[in-house]
């Protein structure tokens, strides 16, 4: 299965996958094509899945890599994203304890 955004919606991409026998959830450009697509729940659950790294991304983009990325050279730009990567990676296990709390809170 592909998802992705309209932007990567082509004859060409939809010959490929579907020679490759890939299920296409990549939206369509046609917006009565897309009302017909969502109807689908595979669709939808592919679309939904999309969100939410795009989402993730952006976070990550835009509080944890800095802008711009100043490192220069791949192997530099590498090393920065690796930390980048930990220290997010970091922020999002010190939350847990307290969404845990917020979790028993409500089930309570």
């Amino acid at each position: 299965m592909v998802g992705a955004d309209r932007g990567f919606d082509s004859e060409s991409n939809q010959t490929k996958l579907l020679d490759r026998k890939t299920y296409n959830a990549v939206c369509p450009r046609s917006h009565e094509l897309l009302k017909k697509r969502y109807k689908s729940w595979k669709f939808r659950a592919a679309q939904r899945r999309r969100s939410q790294s795009e989402g993730r991304v952006g976070i990550f983009k835009a509080n944890f890599l800095g802008s711009p990325l100043r490192s220069k050279g791949f192997d530099h730009r590498n090393v920065a994203v690796a930390w980048a990567v930990l220290m997010h990676n970091l922020w999002v296990m010190a939350r847990l304890p307290e969404l845990e709390e917020n979790f028993q809170a409500e089930a309570a």
